[in-house]
């Protein structure tokens, strides 16, 4: 999940000084959605590399040990900015679920286009939307290997 641009938003908006608390809302998360299960994460760039849409199929447990599951494909969209070559800075805009498995939610979600605006969000609070920085060390026709402001690589695959 934390090459989401959600969550790469939340890291940038924290800074440096408050790494430590980031980190800690990351293990929460993690721990707090222990009963889910991420199934394909994608990553599409548009031809001008000024837009990135990140998707997670997400399969979510409401409680643990039940066979209940809530299924859906959460689409968080961002703008690229390319300031070097290896280096993309990416500020988020918004995100939403398509195809999610809940009876009559689904319909509404699809046919209406909800959408939270993270971006219009972060202007608000703070003035600003925050930019996080990625850096890429590695690409070819078939692979990105890119690197977060942590250090945490995510390696990615053309499908």
């Amino acid at each position: 999940f934390r090459s989401s641009p959600f969550f790469l938003a939340i890291r940038a908006f924290l800074g440096d000084d408050n790494e430590a608390m980031a980190d800690n809302l990351f293990t929460i998360h993690d721990r707090a959605t222990t009963a889910s299960r991420v199934g394909k994460v994608r990553q599409i760039i548009d031809k001008n590399n000024q837009e990135l849409v990140s998707e997670y199929d997400l399969s979510v447990g409401l409680i643990p040990g039940l066979p209940v599951r809530v299924k859906g494909c959460v689409v968080t969209t961002a703008e690229l900015t390319a300031t070097a070559p290896e280096t993309w800075e990416m500020k988020v805009r918004g995100t939403k679920v398509n195809g999610s498995n809940v009876p009559f939610l689904d319909q509404y979600l699809d046919d209406n286009a909800v959408e939270v605006p993270v971006g219009e969000v972060y202007q608000a609070m703070s003035g600003s939307v925050p930019t996080a920085v990625l850096k890429t060390y590695y690409v070819d026709e078939g692979m990105r290997i890119t690197r977060d402001i942590d250090d945490n690589f995510f390696v990615f695959t053309r499908a």
